[in-house]
């Protein structure tokens, strides 16, 4: 049971899913290590362009380092475009962009 939600743990992934997508794509890695990295350190804080820019390039550096420019220009552009700015209006801490960087990480 996932006490936050109050839903039911989602079941595991079928394994003929998991054999065929064994790995999160580029962009979602991508988003998914910005949001690590917002969480790290004082996530209660308010989120600053700085360290909004910080974050993306920390990383672009672990995830797209060693792909072809090309690759990785294109997992940056899908991973910015999953970012709905209606949807972070309301945004203000490390931890709540933390959350939507993670859903929207689940969508690409």
């Amino acid at each position: 049971m996932d006490r936050i939600r109050a839903t039911a743990t989602p079941a595991a992934p079928a394994p003929r899913l998991a054999r065929a997508f064994p790995t999160a794509s580029l962009a979602s890695q991508l988003l998914t290590a910005a949001a690590d990295h917002l969480t790290q350190d004082r996530p209660t804080d308010d989120l600053t362009g700085a360290e909004w820019g910080r974050a993306l390039a920390l990383a672009g550096a672990r995830i797209l380092s060693g792909y072809p420019a090309p690759v990785a220009e294109n997992a940056a552009a899908r991973a910015i475009t999953a970012l709905d700015p209606s949807t972070w209006a309301g945004f203000r801490t490390r931890g709540e962009w933390a959350l939507g960087l993670r859903a929207a990480a689940r969508s690409v």
